[in-house]
């Protein structure tokens, strides 16, 4: 079995559409305000300004962030 976390960032843009964000392998001790802290990072620096709006001064709306575990299995099957 694999298992593998991701960190899933998810922002509303000028559009009302959703934008994510993934990091694969956050550390297990993160905390919510170190997340709301760079997610506000990202805003604030106008990573997103391609989504955001045709002149780029709309800053994207914090819609929340969540880890993902997926956890995979090998059949074991192998094709020739």
């Amino acid at each position: 079995m694999d298992t593998k976390t991701v960190l899933q960032m998810e922002f509303t843009n000028y559009e009302g559409k959703s934008v994510s964000i993934s990091l694969a392998d956050p550390r297990e001790d993160l905390t919510a305000e170190e997340v709301q802290t760079f997610m506000e990072l990202v805003n604030d620096l106008r990573l997103l300004t391609k989504i955001n709006g045709p002149d780029g001064d709309m800053p994207a709306k914090l819609k929340g962030a969540k880890t993902v575990e997926t956890v995979s299995s090998d059949f074991g099957i192998v094709v020739e």
